[in-house]
């Protein structure tokens, strides 16, 4: 592997000097068309204001949009018959109706009006669309081109350098020099004139550059979105293998997923990975695996980040113990996502609390646990707060049945060869299942009532709504009315707690129900206090955040929540005020046609909820079985929305969906989620027989259990034993594997559970 990188740095090197020569030259061609820094009073020659308002304010260009309705442009041109140019301005935002609000630069205008293109910059950079290349068309209406998210939301009366770099039908668009758009969409309208735009903003342009740009762009690159390789298995949701040894070439690896970088300071100064460069590595192992890269050493840092700021590497994991360590980089590279190692000996209730605050607050959406400390309790705890679990270790067969989503292994070869021996339409533990504002199907929808039987039915969340009265109270209730739900009419907003308190919301659903009131958020709250039991809030108002997190903290239920919301800005409050609890961001979206489009889509879905700390709750039309493996892979987490028919649920399930929120959680609770054998290994003499008996849990909560019909199952060991229902017949001298089954209905589909596997040892 030393030689291959080796001729990589040679190669790379000569490279980049030959590139920086010709750079040089063509920079030195370039012309400049224009550069206007607006100290002079008034307009400068050649801008003319088209629409609403602007002028020059403290040596700026100020444009004042009041509304959507009303925006406000200024165009300039810089020669005839130009469309290949370099156009750059610094923006700074001083106020905006909403975050929604944009400025834009407009280039290749037509007719001094329109159509024309534009770069878009919402006041809100941080939303999903924060970002646009949209064309105004002839008919003067948009057609949004492309769109994209900044790491961050713009600030007022801050600075930042926006450029739009245009040739032929390409045109690259960047903030602060980081390329935020790369698109060949601008081949209709090939030259054309500038300009200004604002709408619903109050925005000030300046330090306007304009340069001719001859150099051709370099080719639209294709996407580096991509699946690494999954071991063969019938596993339903199974863990992806990560290397914690480094192969000589990367195309050897077989079912592995990611390769853990170790990286360390040379006596240089440079971050290296076993003594090859850093940004080698990375190199070399591009779209093969997902780089981890682990980083103990403070000092170790910055180096890291300059390589994943030159490499430009869209999909990476942090790994390190150090917190600090993990906010440091991702405040500077927000899209790499984090994972926290646990190295301490104990693992207490005190321990897993911090741990989620942790992962939470450094965004952070995976813990790192030894072997030691992993179990199925302490699996589900991370997964019912949307965090993932990786273990470490080479008992693939107990972490695989502790029911992590990752394991780290020094010997990939050995681990992935154990997923090979379980039988079709395994599942070692059940999904996650969210009860969706109760049991609507058996009870009245976000009543007590319909709570405490989805609890009793097994959930593993209770998802609800919450909306405030008009005296400030809050209250369960999904629609803005209560007309729908109760025996009542009008808005939420426009009733008091006691007009709402007096209404039956219970009888419209079955008279078994008559006089169930609408809950309280304080009443759901306490109602499961000290109960092992998730509650899934999502907030139906806007400006209630801080009300909401206040009750949670007066009940102390800050560990058993969790929360979410369709509105970004709620999302982005309770990043704010609670860092440490998760949050979720509601979205629906349709799925792309081709394979390789829904890989890409799935990567810019999830560098959108990387950089802004949320998981991603989309409604379940909106995924793929792409989407759920590329989620899966890299540690993400999401609970999905609404089932309410059993063919897309159990289609779902078998693409390894992991956090369901139904209607019909009855569907799941009847399901067994673990068999535990009385034995790990048997020793038999050849012609003996043995029966092994099994007992399955029933669900995670109750400690109960029950001898259910089990059965043997054995792959591949016919020459050493004979299975036939629960017993074992030795026929050579060996070593077997055999898991006890149970078979089970779910969904109108068969399932099998599998225990972990007995070792049966034969000899003479």
């Amino acid at each position: 592997m030393k030689k291959f990188l080796s001729f990589l740095l040679t190669f790379t090197v000569t490279f980049l000097c030959v590139c920086f020569l010709n750079s040089q030259s063509t920079a030195a061609s370039e012309q400049i068309l224009l550069e206007e820094d607006f100290e002079k009073e008034g307009l400068p020659d050649g801008f003319e204001v088209i629409e609403g308002n602007a002028s020059v304010v403290d040596g700026a260009l100020e444009l004042t949009s009041p509304s959507t309705s009303q925006p406000s442009r200024v165009i300039f041109s810089v020669g005839e018959d130009l469309g290949d140019y370099i156009f750059e301005a610094d923006v700074s935002f001083k106020s905006a109706v909403n975050d929604g609000r944009w400025a834009s630069l407009m280039y290749r205008i037509q007719d001094e009006d329109y159509p024309y293109y534009q770069f878009a910059v919402r006041k809100g950079t941080a939303a999903l669309n924060g970002i646009e290349l949209a064309l105004r068309t002839p008919s003067n209406t948009w057609d949004v081109q492309a769109t994209n998210f900044y790491p961050e939301d713009f600030q007022y009366n801050e600075t930042y350098r926006l450029k739009v770099i245009a040739k032929h039908d390409r045109v690259q668009q960047y903030i602060n020099d980081q390329l935020v758009i790369d698109s060949d969409l601008v081949g209709t309208y090939l030259e054309g004139d500038l300009g200004f735009q604002v709408s619903g903003a109050t925005v000030a342009f300046d330090n306007v550059k304009v340069t001719t740009r001859t150099q051709e762009l370099p080719p639209l690159e294709e996407s580096n979105a991509f699946l690494p390789d999954e071991p063969e298995t019938n596993i339903v949701n199974a863990p992806t293998v990560i290397s914690s040894e480094i192969p000589n070439q990367f195309d050897e690896l077989e079912g592995v997923s990611s390769v853990l970088f170790p990286a360390e300071l040379n006596d240089d100064g440079h971050v290296t990975v076993e003594g090859s460069p850093l940004t080698d590595i990375l190199a070399a192992s591009k779209e093969k695996v997902i780089p981890i890269i682990q980083v103990d050493d403070p000092n170790a840092v910055e180096g890291v980040i300059d390589a994943l700021q030159s490499t430009s590497i869209n999909d990476v994991h942090i790994l390190s113990a150090n917190v600090d360590i993990l906010e440091n980089i991702k405040s500077a590279y927000p899209i790499a996502r984090g994972a926290i190692l646990y190295e301490k000996n104990h693992l207490n209730k005190h321990d897993l609390k911090k741990l989620v605050e942790d992962a939470n607050i450094s965004r952070s959406f995976t813990v790192v646990l030894p072997e030691k400390h992993i179990s199925i309790d302490n699996t589900h705890y991370f997964h019912t707060r949307a965090i993932s679990v990786w273990g470490i270790g080479e008992n693939a067969s107990d972490l695989i049945h502790a029911g992590v989503d990752g394991i780290i292994s020094s010997n990939p070869a050995e681990t992935t060869a154990v997923f090979e021996n379980y039988p079709e339409r395994t599942i070692v533990q059940r999904p996650i299942v969210v009860a969706h504002r109760g049991v609507p199907s058996l009870a009245p929808e976000n009543t007590m009532a319909g709570y405490h039987l989805s609890y009793e039915l097994g959930t593993d969340l209770i998802e609800t709504d919450v909306q405030r009265t008009k005296d400030g109270h809050l209250v369960i209730m999904h629609d803005t009315t209560v007309d729908r739900t109760t025996n009542g009419t009008g808005a939420v907003s426009e009733l008091t707690l006691e007009e709402i308190r007096g209404l039956d919301a219970g009888s419209h659903f079955d008279e078994e129900f008559a006089g169930e009131k609408v809950p309280t958020f304080r009443e759901f709250l306490e109602g499961f206090k000290g109960k092992d039991v998730l509650l899934l809030v999502e907030l139906k108002g806007i400006g209630i955040e801080e009300q909401v997190l206040q009750e949670i903290i007066e009940i102390g239920m800050e560990e058993n929540v969790v929360l979410q919301s369709f509105d970004m800005e709620s999302v982005k409050k309770f990043r704010e005020i609670a860092p440490q609890i998760s949050v979720g961001y509601l979205y629906s979206t349709s799925v792309p046609d081709s394979p390789e489009q829904r890989i890409e889509d799935a990567e810019r879905m999830l560098n959108y909820a990387t950089s802004i700390g949320a998981r991603l709750n989309a409604s379940y039309g909106s995924l793929s079985e792409e989407s759920i493996t590329y989620m899966r892979q890299r540690g993400l987490i999401n609970m999905h929305w609404t089932f309410r028919s059993q063919e897309p649920f159990k289609d779902l399930l078998k693409k390894g969906l992991i956090g369901p929120i139904t209607d019909y959680t009855q569907w799941l609770s009847d399901g067994p989620t673990f068999i535990e054998t009385p034995i790990k290994k048997r020793n038999l003499k050849v012609g003996k027989s043995a029966t092994i008996q099994a007992k399955t849990f029933v669900n995670y909560r109750m400690d109960r259990s029950e001898n259910l019909e089990t059965t043997l199952y054995s792959h591949d060991n016919d020459s050493y034993v004979n299975v036939s229902g629960n017993t074992i017949t030795a026929l050579a001298p060996g070593r077997a594997e055999v898991f006890a089954v149970h078979t089970f209905n779910m969904l109108d589909e068969d399932w099998n559970l599998v225990s972990k596997p007995i070792e049966v040892n034969v000899s003479k």
